[in-house]
């Protein structure tokens, strides 16, 4: 069996190499007759592991041609769920149309498991043949969360979206939250350019109802493998995008559900972006939440709440700016200048005066001769 195994798996690595830089319509067929008749009988042979059953299963879903439609369609018939599901999502592609009738036979199938119908609802929604559309909406509502992503994202983004039902299923697919958190971010991003009521709606429920992400920034700005993970954690934080999207809307009614969110210590990021939607609404309101926010432990969100107070050019927060001036951060300090500049007047000067004279950052002293132009003497 041994033997056999790594027969298939130089095929495989053979046929990887050999599809790069090649189209569907284009394929050696004639170089590689064996290799496909191989691989077909290696994802047949029940003795072999599932797992390396699997990873030929991936290949041949990558070489995507007509070509390896039959084996995949024979391994519909396995008696592996895994490999079933596995095979069903391999054909998800429009090259794939003929295959179609097998894969709504299994998403329909009492019998099947809802690993595998959601691999067949997944292909036929990539696949985009309309007759099958009625199948995906009508498991939009299914009991099983796979069975619900499969056909949700099919009918968001998929080919078979239609502008007639889009955002219910945006919506639907956004404040689902057994289904992929970067999917719903997603789904938040895209929804958040519809300007409706029943949107706002959405957004407010996520952003009270969602778990807050537990996100704090390293210390010292952290090493590039932190910072990559920050990045991931922010591309998930389904509560952070449910507030930009709010702020984008200018959603007004949201304004004290983000005034609360934008001071929530335990994640950073959405504070950072509930700050930036407090801005977009130009609130009064908001003011003494940006001078609670110059006291915040995250150098963005102090320059954040500076650009707000300038925003509402309210000058009785120009002690509270000043104060921000020795700021352990030059990115803090320059805003503190700018938005000095912009709330100040004569009795600013010499305050910056003294500070030009003292500072060593290039980029706030730049600023301070920008604010010194600007200012009354």
């Amino acid at each position: 069996m041994t033997g056999r195994w790594w027969f298939g798996a130089a095929l495989v690595v053979a046929l990887s190499l050999s599809s790069q830089g090649r189209t569907a319509s284009s394929a050696p067929l004639a170089n590689f007759e064996a290799a496909l008749t191989q691989l077909a009988k290696e994802l047949a042979d029940q003795n072999l592991p599932v797992v390396q059953r699997l990873e030929i299963v991936r290949v041949l879903a990558g070489w995507g041609t007509p070509e390896v439609r039959a084996p995949l369609l024979a391994a519909l018939k396995d008696p592996s769920d895994e490999i079933r599901a596995s095979a069903a999502a391999a054909l998800g592609a429009p090259d794939h149309r003929e295959a179609a009738p097998a894969l709504r036979e299994l998403a329909e199938s009492p019998q099947e498991p809802a690993l595998v119908k959601a691999g067949a609802l997944e292909a036929l929604g990539s696949i985009g043949d309309a007759s099958s559309r009625p199948l995906l909406v009508g498991a939009t509502r299914h009991t099983d969360a796979r069975v619900r992503q499969a056909v949700l994202k099919s009918l968001a983004f998929g080919p078979l979206a239609d502008p007639a039902d889009r955002v219910t299923y945006l919506i639907q697919l956004a404040e689902d939250g057994a289904l992929q958190q970067l999917l719903r971010c997603d789904a938040l991003r895209e929804v958040s350019n519809v300007s409706e009521d029943r949107v706002v709606d959405a957004l407010i429920r996520i952003l009270e109802n969602e778990p807050r992400f537990a996100m704090a920034l390293p210390e010292g700005g952290g090493s590039p493998q932190q910072i990559m993970e920050i990045r991931r954690i922010q591309a998930r934080d389904v509560a952070a995008w449910a507030a930009e999207g709010l702020g984008h809307l200018k959603a007004k009614r949201a304004s004290a559900l983000l005034m609360r969110t934008a001071e929530d210590r335990s994640d950073f990021f959405l504070r950072l972006v509930s700050l930036r939607s407090l801005i977009l609404l130009e609130l009064p309101d908001a003011r003494p939440v940006f001078v609670r926010l110059l006291e915040d432990a995250v150098p963005d969100v102090r320059m954040w709440a500076l650009i707000g107070l300038g925003q509402l050019a309210d000058r009785t927060a120009v002690g509270a700016v000043k104060g921000r001036l020795t700021d352990g951060s030059p990115l803090v300090r320059t805003q503190a200048v700018k938005t000095l500049a912009l709330l100040g007047d004569a009795t600013v000067r010499p305050v910056l005066e003294d500070l030009q004279k003292r500072e060593t950052d290039s980029n706030v002293q730049f600023a301070v001769e920008e604010a010194l132009t600007k200012l009354p003497r």
